[in-house]
């Protein structure tokens, strides 16, 4: 995963500080001075009230942004989070990535890129090739706003951050002319709170906020913006060359990507017993957004470690007996894309055996156990 680039803090020895806390500021008509003065960019962040990535998603047609945050579980271990989203509307493709690390521990850890026929995962170790039979490219800041509305105890990225808090500070302010970069500096109560701005007029594009010192485990929080305009940290290059453009596989000796499987595991939600018969029912969640090939997918119901069933998707039912007179009825209906597994699809296993049992989903394609169990 990607690091938020570091606050040039070289900046602010190497520059003269030409504005912050000054008995007389010079003036800054319309923020328009370089440096800003102190005044100047409390009139910006006022002005700004929050950095809300929504709306940055609204403005930019190539975005990305990435956030730390640091935390003390209630038992008083700490970690961290770190979420990087990523969009490039023109080319249909997008970014999104996510760590959290607990007391030393990574609990958390994907990288996805998706948008195309195309998807590229990477939990640990190489990037995997997985596809996606009906590509619906969906804006990921929009998305994630949607889904934080649906369903607000989940955990999302802090895409929306309120630096109206700080617009009377006293900042000490230094910057490239040449570069129309500038960092801002300043003191809010026990921490230390640094701002990027880039371009004339300038925009704010990081944030970070450090406790009890200034190295790097001090840093509390920062977000890092990327646009068309200030693209530093976009990876969208990445993606061309070294995903899609095959340069990965260079540099990694392997003749072809890793496959992933398609990314269904079957939940059941629902089991009855009828005179003997036991059925168990289930669906393709409405968040299955990488459609697959019916004809590539296996059903099976495992019992005592082995499959004692099976049925190809694509044909939509089977009837297994064996010698003891146990039978199963297994089948599958096509509910939503049609030939595909994708979200409406409905699925059944009925038994009557006494046996307890577990569906199983197999990817011909990738060869692999939904699951990742062998």
């Amino acid at each position: 995963m990607h690091v938020a680039r570091p606050i040039v803090l070289s900046i602010l020895i190497l520059v003269p500080a030409f504005a912050g806390c000054l008995e007389v500021e010079r003036p800054c008509p319309e923020g328009t001075c370089f440096p800003l003065t102190s005044s100047a960019f409390n009139s910006i962040l006022e002005e700004v009230g929050e950095i809300d990535a929504l709306h940055l998603s609204e403005e930019h047609d190539r975005l990305g942004i990435i956030t730390m945050t640091r935390f003390t579980d209630p038992s008083g271990v700490s970690g961290e989070t770190v979420w990087l989203v990523e969009k490039d509307d023109e080319r249909g493709i997008r970014l999104v990535a996510n760590s959290v690390v607990i007391g030393g521990i990574a609990v958390v850890d994907y990288e996805i890129w998706d948008g195309g026929p195309d998807t590229y995962t990477r939990t640990d170790g190489h990037w995997m090739k997985g596809r996606d039979m009906e590509p619906k490219y969906e804006d990921p800041f929009i998305e994630i706003a949607r889904l934080a509305t649906e369903d607000s105890d989940h955990s999302w990225p802090p895409f929306r951050y309120d630096v109206s808090q700080f617009s009377d500070l006293s900042w000490t302010i230094t910057g490239d002319a040449f570069e129309s970069y500038q960092v801002a500096r300043a003191t809010f109560g026990s921490e230390e709170v640094y701002f990027e701005l880039q371009g004339l007029p300038p925009r704010i594009v990081g944030l970070a906020i450090y406790s009890d010192g200034l190295g790097q485990e001090d840093l509390s929080f920062s977000m890092s913006i990327a646009t068309e305009d200030w693209g530093q940290a976009l990876s969208t290059d990445y993606y061309l060359s070294y995903l899609a453009g095959g340069s990965y596989l260079d540099i990694s000796g392997l003749a072809d990507f890793p496959r992933a499987t398609v990314p269904f595991i079957p939940v059941p939600d629902q089991q009855s017993t009828n005179g003997g018969t036991i059925s168990v029912t289930g669906a393709v969640p409405s968040e299955m957004s990488h459609e697959a090939s019916l004809s590539e997918i296996e059903m099976h119901v495992f019992s005592d470690g082995s499959s004692v069933a099976s049925l190809a998707l694509d044909e939509g039912t089977a009837n297994v007996s064996s010698g003891d007179g146990e039978w199963w009825d297994l089948e599958w209906v096509d509910a939503g894309f049609q030939g595909l597994l994708s979200h409406s699809d409905t699925y059944s296993v009925r038994t009557n055996s006494d046996d307890s049992f577990e569906i199983r989903i197999f990817d011909n394609w990738a060869q692999e156990w939904t699951d990742g169990l062998e």
